[in-house]
C-alpha cells in the first residue's frame, strides 16, 4: 500500500461515523474503503434519475422542451423552484439543471413522477448499481421514520461515472448532457472543498442530517479521477464533509502518479 493509501485509510479509520470512498481512473483503480457497503444516498439518487430521463428521451417518450404541471403545494428542504412565480413553467432540461446543479427537490419530485420509481431502479439494475434503490420521493419525512429510504454504495456510484466517463451511461449524447449539466453543479463544500482552484469537476453532493456525500468526476492533466465519497452515522455533517473533502485532496494530489499510469 502507498503511503498517501495508509493516510486515508488512517484519516477514515480514527474518524467518527462510516465512511466509503472509492477512487479509480478509467483504467487504475487507487483506493477502495467500504465500497461495498450501503448509504442513504441523499441527493445522489438524483443523477439516477437524470439518467434515466434521457434514457426515455432518447426512447421517444418524452422531449427536453415539455412543460411539465407543477404542483402547487410546498415541497421543503433544498431548491428555489417552488419560490418561484406560478406562472413560471419550466421544461424538462430546465428541471434538470434545477435537479442536479441546485438540488431542488421540487423539480426531483416532477422527474420522478414523470419517470417512474421502477423504471428508475430498472436502469440501476441495468448497468450494475446493485445496491442503488429508489425508495422514496424527496422529503418522504414519513417513509423515513418507517425506515424506507434512497440507497446507494461507493462501488455503485463508481460504476455509474466511469460509464459516464466513457461515454457509454445510456449514449454519448446522452452522457455528454449529463456531464454538462454536471458540470455546473453550485455546491462545492466536500469534494472540492480542498482542492485547488479552478480544477474542473462534474460531480453531485448529497446531505441529510447525519450523511453527507459527494460522487463525480475530478478532470486533471490527464485521465478523471473518478471520486465517490460518503459518510453517515456523523454526530456533525461538517466535520464529516471536512473529512471526506481531505480525503478527496490526499487523493487528487498525492495519486497523480498513478493516475499517469
Amino acid at each position: 500500500m502507498q503511503d498517501w493509501q495508509e493516510q486515508v485509510r488512517a484519516l477514515l479509520g480514527g474518524a467518527q461515523g462510516k465512511f466509503g470512498v472509492y477512487a479509480a481512473t478509467l483504467t487504475v483503480p487507487l483506493f477502495e474503503y467500504q465500497t461495498s457497503s450501503v448509504f442513504p444516498s441523499a441527493s445522489t439518487i438524483k443523477v439516477l434519475i437524470m439518467a434515466e430521463l434521457l434514457r426515455q428521451v432518447e426512447a421517444g417518450t418524452h422531449a427536453l422542451t415539455e412543460h411539465p404541471v407543477l404542483p402547487t403545494a410546498p415541497t421543503g428542504g433544498c431548491g428555489i423552484l417552488e419560490f418561484l412565480s406560478s406562472d413560471y413553467r419550466p421544461d424538462l432540461m430546465d428541471l434538470l439543471h434545477f435537479m442536479i446543479c441546485s438540488s431542488d427537490n421540487k423539480a426531483t419530485n416532477v422527474l420522478i413522477r414523470l419517470t417512474g420509481m421502477d423504471a428508475v431502479n430498472q436502469l440501476a439494475v441495468d448497468i450494475g448499481m446493485t445496491n442503488t434503490r429508489l425508495r422514496r420521493f424527496m422529503m418522504d419525512t414519513e417513509s423515513v421514520q418507517q425506515d424506507i429510504d434512497n440507497t446507494t454504495s461507493p462501488a455503485d456510484m463508481g460504476r455509474f461515472f466511469k460509464l459516464l466517463a466513457c461515454n457509454e451511461l445510456v449514449s454519448s449524447r446522452a452522457s455528454a448532457t449529463m456531464k454538462t449539466i454536471l458540470g455546473h453543479q453550485q455546491f462545492a463544500d466536500i469534494m472540492m472543498l480542498f482542492l485547488p482552484e479552478g480544477i474542473r469537476a462534474e460531480h453531485k453532493t448529497g446531505g441529510l442530517p447525519g450523511s453527507v456525500l459527494d460522487v463525480g468526476l475530478v478532470y486533471g492533466a490527464r485521465d478523471p479521477l473518478i471520486l465517490c465519497l460518503m459518510a453517515t452515522q456523523l454526530a456533525n455533517n461538517g466535520e464529516g464533509a471536512v473529512i471526506l473533502g481531505k480525503v478527496a485532496a490526499i487523493t487528487y494530489t498525492t495519486g497523480k502518479e498513478e493516475r499517469a499510469i
